[in-house]
């Protein structure tokens, strides 16, 4: 069952004759369970995307809905909470008043509340520092206590907007642990992030938006069974990159060569004899899995052919 649903979903901005299209008839379908990356360049429409599910934006066409309730309604916004991107939090309360406010719009008696506030504050470790003011907490703090915010307030989806960014790297291990448990407890996890080799480790699903569109979608899972070849050419073979890139599909460009997805039975071996017969020298090759910056990267320039 999908409680997450994206239908055609458009947002604009500006006025008639200066209007830009932030997104465009974007689709999707999320289920609990999943921790789905949303990843892609600057200006993508990621952080758009994330405040039409949390009702902070209007649609200009399409629909959202969260288990059946309109974006924007009281009822959805009851079961989504949104990090933004930078963390709001008033910075005259402590970090413990501030979730204590969060978690009245949650629960009722003021024990449960409280005990959601505990939860909390213990998944993102806060607690030694909760009755600190805001204003004296570090950026890595306050981007932890804007997650805690959202892990009370998203019943049903967690939306978290490059919020695991300049967190300390053990602490980060054990948040991405915590992430998955609250997925697999019956929430969405949405997360938008730059940090591709972070997300892969928490990622169920990816999403790549490239200039308001979804340009992939895949399971993680795919990413670990699929293999690049990645080639070293001299200067002077450089030239023949071109050629490489016409004979193998997905094969992209990099600094000093190219890189060839080895699908379709292709091996390396064959990609190797290619360049000789074609009298291109490659100085070193390698094999490694896919990874996701591959998928942004053809992505990206699957954009600029079409």
């Amino acid at each position: 069952m999908s409680a997450l649903r994206i239908e055609a979903a458009v947002r604009r901005f500006g006025s008639r004759g200066s209007e830009r299209v932030a997104l465009h008839a974007t689709s999707l379908r999320a289920g609990p369970g999943e921790v789905i990356a949303l990843v892609g360049p600057n200006g993508a429409g990621k952080t758009t995307l994330l405040k039409l599910i949390a009702g902070q934006l209007m649609l200009s066409a399409g629909a959202v809905t969260i288990d059946g309730c309109r974006a924007g309604t009281r009822a959805a916004r009851r079961l989504v909470g949104l990090a933004p991107e930078p963390p709001v939090v008033p910075p005259f309360l402590s970090g413990r008043q501030w979730l204590r406010y969060l978690a009245a719009h949650r629960a009722q008696p003021v024990g449960v509340s409280g005990a959601l506030v505990s939860w909390a504050l213990d998944l993102v470790e806060l607690g030694d520092v909760a009755d600190r003011r805001v204003h004296g907490y570090s950026r890595g703090m306050r981007q932890r206590l804007a997650l805690a915010g959202a892990a009370i307030l998203g019943q049903r989806v967690v939306l978290l907007d490059e919020t695991l960014s300049g967190i300390d790297p053990l602490l980060l291990r054990r948040l991405r642990g915590r992430l998955k448990s609250i997925a697999e407890a019956g929430r969405i996890v949405l997360v938008a992030s730059h940090d591709l080799a972070g997300i892969e480790r928490l990622a169920t699903r990816v999403l790549v938006l490239v200039g308001g569109r979804i340009r992939g979608d895949e399971p993680t899972a795919r990413l670990a069974r699929e293999r690049v070849a990645e080639l070293t050419l001299t200067g002077g073979a450089l030239g023949g990159v071109g050629r490489i890139l016409a004979r193998y599909r997905g094969a992209v460009r990099t600094g000093d060569g190219v890189a060839v997805p080895l699908t379709g039975g292709i091996s390396v071996e064959q990609v190797l004899a290619t360049c000789r017969q074609d009298r291109i020298a490659v100085t070193a090759s390698r094999v490694r899995y896919r990874a996701l910056e591959d998928l942004l990267v053809d992505a990206v320039a699957g954009e600029q052919v079409a």
